[in-house]
């Protein structure tokens, strides 16, 4: 059954009704969502939802608060906190008229997954019903099948029935197979841990390479799953050797999901009861961000498991502080499971054995001295490198030091600083920034805990806490105040009021020159262009040699068309011009410059001609939904986005990347059609861009020398050719879709551009047989 064909229609009527940002959301939000960007998805949700509301199509509502829901449950592994909304979708989509959308189904699976993510074994039966009455509903022939038989199969495995799991999934894999469905990696790897959970590792095993074969052969999969199937592997292989196989199969904790979590943390603590080598404090920092964040979203019982597993290890290297605050995380969240048979028993042991342990640490030293026994010269900010390959500091045994004495000596800032620093090393950056606010509540005069707390404030984007702090200090310390509220805006691009606060700022301290160089970087991202140049060419004026400075007046001059400053200053760093006069627009290689489009899309590197030191115009059409780039000036920063290679060889090919600051001239172009097919011949190519050149049309191949599509009469590969064309704003789709069908009429084979059909509201059904017939 297609379950998708009332969204396409849907999509097709609003880009007619002129709605096409709404129609756009249709394909970002589940795009967003399975590619793990979880918060463009709830920054794009309230929009979509209202819209859906607006029109009074409660099948499209249900079609988002579903992608919302699942970006929710599958991406942030929510618990508890989306249960609310988990109920309130169900009963929204078994309503009359609305029971009939498809993915009132897909509904059913995030309930599922939600109670699994809250208990998946106190949840088991409740999820088995549900799974039960909704595979009752549909056959193998719907796409929902598959998720719903993967969300049974996990309720049997959280249930400790794994042989039945296994004969479950093998009989709907047959039923799949049977309607002549692929089975997808996802369920493949769930087949596996099903083996695994049965007692069938060496099957398992045999099962997870059998998919990196798969994939292998497809290009490629994707990321997230392959790292899920990774941990498995690392968690089978320490349990059966060898066990430098598991250490190395293993992903970083960097790599990972906050569904991933769980699964890491049972395969490294397997590892580190083996290997005691890798039961560091670091360990014990990455198991607190996991724990921290399953006890943030009400995943009661990977909280539980995870508090357990992280307070074991803590005892037994001696960080007895450390277990304390798992254990009772452990305890608060066991209360909220239904079944504690298995946990309970874990808590009460690791109690009893903390119990045994003394309650108060014994400073090393008085409290006043404490600091200077710490290495106060490597007071900065502990990075793991930092700590481990650097000073060998232990900021898990120095914190509880470091509380007892400040309890001891509450008015000494450094103190209070020093151990804010290591319980933010610790992974407990909400404990830190607490401890600080406190000292700071009672010392607002002294800035530097106020910049500590401003920077882990700001670390986690907790922009309304540092809102109040800047209020908080407004009379006391007024110039502090000011830098907070500056810093805080422009970490939101929030340019009016950075700008606000930092000419303020510099009106109290005029030589400050980090504020001025801030505020220079904020009217340039406002685009007040002459602020910018004069601030930046009085920094200038201060040094003596080059500097960045030079480098950054460069680009506001040329973003500016100040030509004249950008010939001086092109003296002044040794770059040589070939004009004399007038704007610089010369010849000085290729480049690629990043477009961000303000955080509204993802980062885009876009092939351009460079024009002068930090100028350059787009080469390469860009595709809707993201804006059109074509043939724009922009004014770039100088600063490479990524080094070049050490090797000499790849130095050579090396083409720089820079940010783009600033656009001097729009191309002019309009939206870029996609065209796919057979190749005409080279004579008849050239004659159609000729054809696109004389209208002013800009015609950009993409394809490669090896390209081929099939040739439906004879089976046979034929060459094929993919490119875009875009036209001049101004130019209809409709207009450029009737060119394209005349000068392309003649060609040997039909050629196809389905998808700017669609975005126009035009009839489609001609191209999708080309796209199927040559099998583009």
């Amino acid at each position: 059954m297609d379950i998708w064909s009332w969204v396409t229609d849907l999509q097709r009527g609003l880009r007619e009704a002129g709605q096409g940002r709404l129609a756009d959301l249709i394909d970002s939000i589940p795009d967003d969502t399975y590619n793990s960007r979880p918060e463009r998805v709830l920054a794009a949700l309230p929009e979509a939802i209202a819209a859906a509301r607006a029109l009074k199509n409660p099948w499209l509502e249900i079609f988002f608060r579903h992608w919302g829901l699942n970006n929710r449950l599958s991406n942030l592994n929510e618990g508890d906190v989306a249960l609310s909304e988990a109920v309130s979708l169900i009963e929204f989509a078994h309503r009359d008229g609305h029971l009939e959308c498809p993915q009132s189904v897909c509904v059913t699976q995030d309930i599922a997954i939600c109670y699994a993510n809250i208990d998946g074994p106190g949840w088991a039966s409740d999820v088995l019903a549900v799974c039960e009455e909704t595979l009752a509903r549909i056959d193998a022939t719907w796409p929902c099948f598959c998720c719903i038989s993967r969300e049974k199969a996990d309720a049997l495995l959280a249930a400790d029935r794994a042989p039945e799991a296994v004969q479950f999934l093998e009989q709907q894999a047959q039923a799949m197979r049977d309607q002549g469905d692929t089975l997808d990696p996802a369920y493949l790897a769930l087949q596996a841990r099903a083996a695994w959970k049965a007692g069938q590792p060496d099957q398992a095993l045999t099962q997870l390479e059998h998919i990196d074969r798969l994939e292998a052969a497809d290009g490629g999969g994707d990321a997230e799953r392959q790292c899920q199937r990774a941990i498995l592997r690392a968690t089978i292989l320490a349990e059966t050797g060898p066990l430098s196989a598991a250490c190395a199969a293993l992903p970083t904790w960097e790599a990972l999901e906050p569904s991933a979590y769980a699964d890491w943390a049972t395969a490294v603590v397997s590892l580190a009861r083996q290997d005691p080598r890798r039961n560091t404090w670091h360990l014990g920092r990455q198991l607190q961000q996991a724990l921290t964040h399953f006890s943030r979203v009400g995943a009661h019982h990977d909280a539980v498991t995870v508090a357990t597993q992280h307070a074991e290890l803590a005892l037994t290297r001696g960080a007895s502080w450390t277990a304390r605050r798992a254990l009772a995380v452990a305890q608060a969240h066991l209360l909220s499971l239904r079944r504690r048979d298995t946990l309970a028993p874990i808590v009460s042991a690791l109690d009893a054995r903390l119990h045994a342990l003394p309650a108060q640490p014994r400073l090393p030293v008085p409290a006043a001295e404490l600091v200077g026994h710490l290495q106060p010269s490597e007071q900065t900010e502990q990075t793991e490198q930092t700590e481990e390959e650097g000073s060998g500091r232990n900021p898990e045994r120095d914190v509880e030091w470091l509380l007892a004495a400040c309890v001891e000596r509450p008015n000494d800032a450094e103190l209070a600083e020093f151990a804010a620093v290591a319980l933010h090393a610790c992974g407990l950056p909400d404990e830190a920034c607490a401890h600080l606010s406190q000292f700071v509540a009672r010392h607002p005069t002294q800035d530097a805990p106020i910049y500590r707390l401003m920077s882990m404030l700001l670390e986690r984007s907790a922009f309304d806490e540092l809102a109040a702090l800047a209020q908080q200090l407004v009379t006391l310390n007024p110039q502090a105040a000011r830098w907070l509220r500056a810093q805080a805006a422009l970490r939101q691009k929030q340019w009016p009021p950075a700008i606000e606060a930092l000419a303020a700022y510099v009106a109290s301290e005029p030589q400050a020159r980090g504020a001025r160089r801030l505020w220079a970087h904020a009217a340039m991202s406002a685009g007040d262009l002459p602020t910018a140049l004069r601030l930046r060419q009085a920094l200038v004026a201060e040094q003596d040699t080059p500097s960045d400075d030079h480098w950054d007046l460069l680009t506001v001059a040329s973003a500016s068309q100040d030509w004249a400053t950008v010939r001086q200053l092109s003296l002044v760093l040794g770059l040589s011009l070939q004009s004399d006069s007038g704007p610089v627009e010369e010849a000085w290689g290729v480049a690629y410059v990043r477009h961000d489009d303000n955080g509204t899309s993802p980062a885009r590197d876009l092939y351009a001609r460079r024009t002068g030191p930090v100028t350059a115009r787009v080469l390469v059409p860009s595709h809707a939904p993201n804006p059109q780039c074509l043939g724009d000036w922009v004014a770039f920063d100088a600063a490479l986005l990524e080094p070049p290679s050490e090797d000499e060889a790849e130095r050579a090919h090396f083409v720089p990347t820079f940010r783009v600051v600033h656009t001097l001239e729009k191309g002019g172009f309009g939206e870029s059609c996609f065209v796919d097919g057979a190749a005409p011949g080279e004579a008849a190519f050239t004659c159609f861009r000729d054809a696109l050149a004389a209208r002013g049309w800009h015609c950009w191949v993409s394809s490669g020398d090896d390209y081929r599509v099939t040739d439906p009469a004879s089976g046979e590969p034929l060459e094929g050719l993919h490119f875009s064309v875009t036209a001049p704003q101004g130019v209809s789709a409709r207009e450029l879709d009737q060119v394209l069908h005349q000068l392309t009429a003649d060609w040997p084979h039909p050629v196809c551009w389905p998808r700017f059909a669609d975005r126009a509201g035009l009839d489609t059904s001609a191209h999708l047989a080309v796209l199927e017939r040559y099998g583009l």
